[in-house]
């Protein structure tokens, strides 16, 4: 039995109410982020986890699996921390989880699993990636997903797993590994298919780091989608500058694709470089010109205040294509501006620790940021902008 605390109109009652009825021996609890997204109105979502974890004691004696991808950022972490969880399923779950289940006296037995022995968190060894190809789809019929029919966007759809790139902020490859594990086309989109006529999800996201690398896989799901033809789709993505092209644009337009969202972070070659991003401020202005002039496509854009290698410079040329942009396309284009969270397992961590943001041992579950420690007024021009354009509204 499953319960989405997220659609529940009185979520702990319901989740007290749901316990003592059907009086479950496990309960496994889905950690996605620790806190949000969104660094200029964090929501620290780890204090909701205590909160579900006291519902959950004051009713039921079972035991308590934690999992996902906040919780395998911080699994050791989280698992000293709090002693109510009894075990942690790390990274990937689809296969460790039901082994756990059938191995719940014996947690030895099953790899990638923390678990507590004689007042120790002892680790089992991470076990090898899932093959993503064949893994079952969840049956979303059986779900109550009416309510996230009504943010767009809010469905997601996988179409593989692992990520290449280099980004020094990003725990993707920690997560999912380094080597892509591609989904077949047919796959992805019969999964699609079954959304949108068992579900009614016409309005979805594709969840991948990078949906247009590599952009051969891509392209086959688009022309997938083309082929099968299902009316009334609508679909956002986040790409690659790299990958992006007159032809490609168009074909993903023809697909569906309504929305693009693009992360280059930094506005200079430099800003790029110390990312570990794979493009360059070129490609960022083409790829921009291209969409512009394709229409019927929304551009979002994501990009750090104060990054690495920063100055007043390139914070200057940032806020003249923002401007120029917003002209150009109006409520065609967005902008988002975010801090950038430290988060264990990420060559940032390391940067941030040779410059004295972060000490060693720093407990980075309750969120640390940073900010180029040469030129800190960046930020705070930034959130001065930020705090004006809202008081504005």
């Amino acid at each position: 039995m499953a319960i989405d605390l997220n659609v529940c109109h009185r979520p702990f009652d319901e989740l007290r109410n749901t316990l003592v009825a059907f009086r479950p021996e496990i309960i496994g609890i889905s950690i996605r982020n620790i806190d949000s997204t969104n660094k200029r109105h964090v929501v620290f979502y780890y204090n909701y986890i205590k909160d579900t974890l006291d519902v959950i004691k004051q009713v039921s004696e079972a035991v308590i699996v934690a999992g996902g991808s906040g919780f395998s950022m911080f699994a050791e972490e989280i698992m000293k921390d709090e002693r109510r969880i009894d075990f942690g399923v790390f990274l990937e779950g689809e296969i460790t989880f039901p082994l756990l289940i059938e191995n719940i006296s014996d947690p030895e037995k099953v790899a990638s699993v923390y678990y507590r022995k004689n007042g120790k968190v002892l680790f089992t060894g991470t076990a090898a990636s899932a093959d993503v190809g064949v893994l079952k789809v969840p049956p979303r019929a059986e779900m109550n997903i009416g309510q996230y029919r009504k943010i767009s966007g809010a469905i997601g759809v996988e179409t593989k797993r692992g990520c290449a790139l280099n980004c020094i902020y990003c725990v993707y490859g920690f997560l999912n590994g380094k080597t892509m594990r591609l989904r077949p086309p047919s796959v992805v989109v019969d999964e699609i298919e079954d959304l949108a006529l068992n579900s009614g999800v016409m309005d979805f996201t594709f969840v991948d780091s990078m949906f247009n690398v590599p952009k051969r896989h891509a392209g086959q799901i688009c022309e997938e989608l083309i082929r099968r033809n299902i009316k009334g789709l609508s679909w956002s993505a986040w790409f690659c500058e790299k990958s992006m092209d007159k032809e490609f644009i168009n074909l993903i337009k023809r697909a569906g694709c309504r929305t693009t969202i693009l992360s280059p972070d930094g506005f200079s070659d430099t800003v790029l470089e110390g990312l570990g991003k794979n493009i360059t401020k070129g490609d960022i202005i083409r790829t921009y010109e291209l969409l512009r002039a394709a229409g019927g496509i929304e551009v979002s854009y994501n990009f750090f205040k104060n990054p690495p290698g920063q100055d007043v410079r390139t914070f200057i040329e940032l806020m003249a294509f923002s401007l120029k942009a917003k002209s150009q396309m109006g409520n065609r284009v967005h902008f988002e501006f975010n801090s950038m969270r430290i988060e264990p397992h990420t060559a940032l961590y390391k940067t941030a620790l040779a410059e004295g943001v972060v000490a060693e041992g720093d407990d980075l579950l309750y969120p640390k940021y940073y900010t180029n420690p040469r030129t800190p007024y960046i930020e705070t021009m930034f959130n001065a902008l930020i705090i004006l354009k809202e008081l504005r509204r």
